[in-house]
């Protein structure tokens, strides 16, 4: 069942397990220990709980966004209760919360930034098993051992963060590839249909163009044919006129009929590339039946779409999205709105709303940002008069 979970998913998990296994020393020390209840041991539990719910909040949109001011000051806490528990325990269990924020670097910031951390933080922690000894250059066998420890901790260190970096670009990758798979069977859907209605144009163009100038000709000759017959041959002959206009009504009912079919199926191909999204609550408003007619439209609208959604995925931090797609006369409307940060973050237009905004032009639109307490949203109109 372990492949129905995402990398963040298991990886939350496996924090979790962490943090409740390091639990199981303080419920046996309440347990078995008649004085635990002393500063030392209180200072152990609050640092413990304040570690956990720290973790719950920074990996509650684990890889969305960057760290914001109050996300740092939450890490670094977190970093520094590490140094509280191992000194309200007078032990290095606190190496063990250091694993947990090793993992954590890779998703909440870049590179450069993580290894710093990933250094300074060992180094805190060299210094704090060696303080109280004067000299470090005439070693004792427990400074020994510690310089081991030390050296063996930064190992284990170093390779759980690139274990967690190959994670996160999985991760990217994986998000990257159903991107990319969902605008190819979006696009797929609006070939199909193109190609579909231009096949059903060039039916209509070569009824029209010779089954109707045939019968039309083969009309006006039994109308000659009219005049030159008497008798029984006249009625058969007006007969056979009769007939042949009859047949050139339903050759252009059926040039008509496929002519006025020619419109993509949208509805079905923003199904395709809405499909799958992750960490994300997809609510789509959009009639069953909806289509439009001109192909570049339709993928403009497309490409609108996908951007907004990658936008609301990696910056937004929401849990809820809102698409809603209406036509008004010669207006196209189309509604997108999350229950993210909105207001509480700085828009700024990066080559994503700035090619929705050079997009949209083209079809004498307008786009309208709406941002409050509740959300981002966006509305964008396109003119297809």
């Amino acid at each position: 069942m372990i492949y129905r979970f995402s990398h963040i998913s298991l990886f939350r998990l496996a924090g979790l397990f962490i943090w409740l296994s390091l639990t199981i020393p303080i419920v046996a020390k309440i347990y078995l220990d008649d004085n635990w209840l002393n500063s030392y041991s209180i200072l152990w539990f609050l640092s413990h709980v304040s570690f956990g719910i720290g973790f719950l909040i920074l990996t509650r949109n684990l890889g969305q966004s960057k760290l914001t001011i109050d996300e740092w000051i939450l890490l670094l806490a977190m970093i520094a209760v590490i140094y509280i528990i191992n000194w309200s325990t007078f032990s290095i269990t606190g190496l063990f919360y250091s694993l947990i924020i090793t993992i954590l670097l890779p998703w909440l910031m870049s590179v450069y930034q993580g290894l710093i951390i990933l250094v300074l933080q060992n180094i805190l922690i060299a210094w704090q098993m060696f303080s109280g000894h004067d000299e470090l250059v005439k070693y004792d066998s427990y400074q020994f051992d510690n310089l081991f420890f030390i050296f063996f901790w930064l190992g284990i260190s170093a390779f759980s963060y690139v274990l967690s970096y190959v994670g996160f670009k999985q991760q990217n990758a994986k998000e990257e590839l159903r991107k990319l798979n969902s605008e190819l069977r979006a696009t797929q859907v609006l070939l199909t249909e193109s190609s579909r209605i231009n096949e059903r144009l060039r039916i209509s163009r070569e009824l029209h163009d010779l089954i109707g100038h045939h019968l039309t000709a083969l009309s006006l000759n039994l109308e000659v044919a009219t005049h030159i017959t008497d008798g029984k041959a006249k009625r058969q002959v007006k007969k056979a006129q009769s007939i042949a206009r009859l047949l050139l009504s339903d050759v252009r009912d059926v040039v008509s009929s496929f002519r006025g079919k020619g419109n993509l199926n949208f509805a079905q191909a923003l199904r395709e590339l809405t499909d799958g999204i992750p960490r994300l609550k997809l609510h789509l408003d959009i009639d069953k039946d909806y289509t439009i007619e001109d192909p570049k439209l339709a993928q403009t609208m497309l490409r609108c779409t996908q951007e907004l959604i990658t936008n609301c995925i990696k910056h937004a931090k929401a849990d809820n999205l809102w698409l809603k797609f209406d036509q008004i006369d010669e207006l196209i409307l189309i509604e997108i709105k999350d229950d993210g940060v909105g207001h509480r973050m700085s828009i700024e237009e990066g080559n994503g709303l700035t090619g929705i905004r050079e997009r949209v032009k083209q079809f004498n639109g307008s786009i309208e940002i709406l941002s409050n307490k509740k959300g981002f949203g966006i509305k964008i109109i396109f003119n297809v008069s």
